[in-house]
């Protein structure tokens, strides 16, 4: 038998990088693991759990907390009806946990494209075409001497 805490620390530490790969082109799954840090969480006092198999272990996790879907599906930005299948997806993807933080995985891929969007271009990205194009010929004149 292992504790609420023992099992919530034997997921985090084995995360998949392939339950990423949703989130890459999933607007709203993205928005729901932003969203997930900001909900509340309630406990539940659970016991030692008694199951063996790790999906049971997990969905036993889900069932010691409570936390406010609708608040979590106004947070995440997502219409009423969605917000229960997005957090399945969430929850069966393993991209959230049942203590309020998100997948150590997809925190890092978030905050990649959060930089990415955010960074000053470097000098030679700023750089335009047009602006290239002199140098160029130059060069191209000094090749053909």
């Amino acid at each position: 038998m292992a504790s609420f805490g023992e099992l919530l620390s034997h997921f985090k530490a084995n995360e998949d990088a392939e339950n990423l790969v949703p989130i890459v082109d999933d607007d709203e799954l993205r928005s729901g693991v932003v969203a997930w840090k900001s909900v509340q969480i309630r406990y539940k006092t659970p016991e030692d759990c008694p199951l063996k198999e790790e999906v049971a272990q997990w969905n036993w996790l889900w069932q010691h907390v409570e936390f406010d879907e609708q608040d979590f599906g106004i947070v995440a930005g997502v219409k009423g009806q969605n917000v229960s299948p997005l957090l399945r997806r969430m929850v069966g993807l393993r991209l959230i946990y049942p203590d309020g933080t998100v997948n150590r995985l997809a925190k890092q891929y978030l905050q990649m494209l959060v930089m990415k969007e955010i960074r000053p271009p470097t000098p030679k990205q700023s750089r335009s075409p047009a602006a290239s194009a002199p140098d160029k010929v130059a060069e191209s004149g000094k090749n053909a001497q």
